[in-house]
């Protein structure tokens, strides 16, 4: 089954939820997912079914969990899915309104404060307890609310819309992108986990920095492994079986390279272990010797190594590993050239980039992203008189969200600042310095010419 398209078992997806709030879950097969007050649902029940279909949580003829057993008393009921036909956050206007007068203006409003709605919170916890549709809670609320037909019908949707994200049970598979992975960590607060980044900053990065298919690019990434993750996107389509040689080579300052995030991205790790490699700064500059490699090892035949005993054939092939993933650190380090270089990191960027850029081919871009702009200022300062790089600039996106409803349009009060900034430019190779008799030459115009001739 294709895992792009359609929702598949052991698949990372997101969950839209009628509150607008996102939910990451791995459809576990023979489990059940928990949506606190909108309900629980089967795993096996929205396998097969395609990527963005709507399903609605119902109970039918449900036994209720024993109320006396403690470990039941906030335990979720599990009901059914079914597909919805049309969209809940949708018009309403021919449904639940079709048969509920409503009001030119709200001039006959009078604000009584609860009262004005005769079921009581009690009346509508025992609603849903007994697992009544959202869909009738809210009919009941319309039908006991004494003042609902002296609204208008804009304000008799707005009120309908917003008990239905409140008591609706219903939610929609997404798949999990890399777009959805930074809205969700956004909104969760860990801005700071993505170094403030925005998506429409993430999406300029991927242009200017010309990420295609078959590049080999020099990463260094402290957003969790997020960056990586649009990378790959962008050069394999979250496709697995991918026939492209593409390669992202990440370079980390600690022990071991904080890729966490990768875990969401649907990517097999075989997938991952072959198109994206990491590295550590101090192996990067300072690579080891091959010669010393293979004083200090050299792999034997594989028949012989089949013979070894458990305990030596294990050391020996902890010791295998070492030895290529030496020589593929010497092959990364000294022999490989990118097409980019791409830098999301906390680290001095003035010293990094001239060191790092060494092995970036010609006419290639090199491209930085900060959260603040006075550090890619000093860089720049530093790569205008560097002859290797071309005109390198600063940019900052921001992109405001608009809200609309009938006849009206206009931003949103509120909205998140910043989104970082970005620094790129080109790297170039100089052309070598002429001979001084050439330069002495070229001085020398046409008068000096025929004065020394006479």
């Amino acid at each position: 089954m294709d895992y792009l398209h359609h929702i598949t078992a052991d698949q990372h997806v997101i969950l839209k939820l009628p509150s607008g709030n996102w939910k990451i879950v791995e459809l576990k097969p023979h489990t059940s997912v928990s949506l606190g007050k909108f309900g629980a649902f089967q795993v096996d029940d929205i396998i097969g079914y395609p990527l963005g279909t709507q399903f609605e949580i119902y109970y039918e003829n449900q036994s209720q969990p024993n109320d006396d057993d403690p470990k039941n008393k906030n335990r979720t009921p599990v009901g059914k899915v079914r597909i919805m036909d049309e969209d809940v956050g949708g018009s309403t206007e021919g449904s639940e309104l079709s048969n509920v007068n409503s009001s030119a203006n709200n001039m006959n409003l009078i604000n009584i404060g609860n009262e004005i709605q005769a079921m009581t919170s009690e009346q509508i916890e025992e609603l849903k307890r007994q697992s009544i549709s959202g869909e009738e809670i809210v009919a009941k609320m319309i039908e006991s609310h004494s003042a609902f037909h002296k609204k208008t019908l804009q304000s008799q949707e707005k009120y309908l819309n917003r008990k239905k994200r409140k008591f609706a049970k219903y939610f929609t598979v997404e798949y999990l992108s890399a777009s959805f992975l930074l809205q969700w960590l956004l909104e969760k607060g860990d801005t700071q986990k993505v170094l403030d980044m925005s998506e429409e900053t993430v999406a300029m990065l991927l242009n200017v920095a010309n990420i295609r298919s078959e590049g080999q690019y020099l990463c260094m990434d402290e957003t969790g492994g997020l960056l990586v993750y649009f990378m790959l996107e962008r050069m394999f389509g979250g496709d697995n079986n991918s026939s492209h040689t593409g390669k992202i080579v990440v370079l980390h300052e600690n022990e071991h390279a904080n890729l966490d995030l990768l875990k969401y991205s649907n990517y097999s790790e075989k997938f991952i272990n072959d198109h994206v490699k990491t590295v550590s700064l101090l192996d990067f500059f300072e690579p080891p010797n091959e010669s010393e490699i293979d004083s200090y090892f050299k792999p034997i035949p594989k028949e012989e190594a089949r013979q070894l005993k458990a305990g030596k054939k294990n050391a020996y092939q902890r010791r295998l590993k070492w030895y290529y993933n030496q020589h593929e650190i010497v092959q990364l380090s000294t022999k490989s050239q990118y097409d980019a270089l791409i830098i999301a990191s906390t680290l001095q960027l003035s010293t990094l980039v001239p060191l790092l850029a060494e092995k970036v081919h010609g006419s290639r871009p090199v491209v930085c992203y900060s959260q603040f702009k006075e550090i890619l200022l000093e860089l720049t300062h530093t790569l205008y008189t560097d002859l290797r790089f071309l005109a390198p600039s600063i940019s900052e996106t921001r992109v405001r969200p608009y809200q609309s409803v009938r006849g009206k349009l206009h931003p949103l009060m509120t909205m998140r600042g910043g989104g970082g900034y970005l620094m790129w430019a080109h790297r170039v190779i100089p052309a070598p310095e002429p001979p001084a008799h050439e330069t002495e030459d070229e001085g020398n115009g046409p008068e000096e010419k025929k004065q020394k001739t006479q």
